[in-house]
């Protein structure tokens, strides 16, 4: 559309408005008379009354007593709810159930003040969910006259001793018991987790040595053969220890495979990563398996297989035993070797 016709248009619109606005003031100005006309009170009235009435509208609102029935006293089926039991004993709390104290946590290790039993001391772990739930930790340090928590409010602690953590009952008709921290073996301490202080600090228990003891004249146990002797403990056979003298580095590139391993964060090295272990081989009768990392010996920190070897040949004549520290999927252990003697 072009300029001529864009006017066109705009003078058509004009005059048509123009046109209803002059109409519109003659109309106004031919019914004035008419429209000043004051309407009378009778011919309002009249006009209202001939009006009908709407029919009259239901209410919004619900009564009290709909609502307290449907959401109150009925559930989610429509049926009414069941009234709540009223509690024995006139509420009294529910008993505490009856449960044997060792099923619900573990003593890992205990400190016996033998000259001020009130400060004798107990590290626990509690197994129990219930106990957990409520604590939100799994390990804890129990005093004597402590109590465990809910719902086992009526377990406290009586003393610690020797024998381990005895407990005692509101109950009066429950006998008291006994939680002993688990047995520790060992050639050297067999009562490690077990700490006795008296008056005059630490009371180291004597080192006992089983076959010393028994027949100090028999003669020490060297097997030829490397053997397991416990659990992570192992003694090197003579003809164990000649064949390593002799063959250990034919030993390390056969029956083994390894690689330094590195902290993937800082690239340090902390130890040596085992890769592949022979079946049968020294290192497999050892325990050694895929995946471990060998981090330290007697605390000393190996970093490649030449530091390990430099350090057990340099302190060969004055160690028998040697704690090797490992590591798999995040967790750390300890395997022990000991020297023929």
């Amino acid at each position: 559309m072009n300029i001529q016709r864009w006017k066109g248009t705009i003078w058509v619109g004009s005059l048509v408005s123009g046109g209803l606005l002059v109409f519109s003031v003659y109309g106004f100005l031919r019914d004035r008379d008419e429209l000043a006309i004051e309407v009378s009170d009778e011919r309002l009235s009249a006009v209202l009354d001939s009006v009908k009435k709407p029919a009259e509208q239901k209410s919004d609102h619900v009564e009290y007593g709909l609502v307290e029935r449907v959401f109150n006293l009925y559930d989610w089926s429509g049926k009414e709810k069941p009234k709540p039991v009223e509690k024995p004993d006139g509420g009294a709390p529910p008993p505490v159930p009856k449960v044997p104290v060792a099923s619900l946590l573990k003593v890992l290790a205990i400190k016996v003040d033998t000259a001020k039993p009130e400060k004798s001391l107990a590290y626990v772990k509690f197994v129990d969910q219930k106990l957990l739930a409520n604590t939100q930790r799994e390990d804890l340090i129990l005093r004597p006259e402590e109590r465990l928590f809910d719902p086992y409010r009526d377990v406290r602690v009586a003393a610690i001793t020797a024998e381990g953590v005895r407990f005692a009952f509101d109950d009066g008709a429950r006998q008291e018991e006994t939680v002993a921290p688990p047995p520790y073996v060992s050639s050297l301490r067999g009562d490690l987790g077990i700490v006795l202080v008296g008056p005059d600090g630490i009371q180291a228990p004597p080192v006992r040595r089983q076959i010393g003891a028994a027949a100090p004249d028999a003669p020490l146990w060297n097997p030829e053969q490397l053997t397991q002797i416990r659990k992570n403990e192992w003694q090197v056979g003579t003809a164990t220890l000649e064949e390593l003298d002799r063959d250990y580095s034919r030993i390390l590139s056969r029956d083994i495979g390894y690689q330094t391993h590195k902290n993937p964060r800082n690239g340090e090295a902390e130890g040596i990563k085992v890769n592949y272990v022979r079946p049968d081989s020294i290192p497999a009768r050892a325990g050694v398996t895929e995946g471990e990392v060998l981090k330290s010996i007697n605390g000393h920190k190996v970093t490649s297989v030449n530091d390990a070897i430099a350090f057990v040949k340099a302190n060969a004549n004055t160690t028998s035993s040697w704690v090797a520290v490992f590591e798999k999927q995040g967790r750390e252990f300890t395997r022990t070797y000991h020297s023929p003697r």
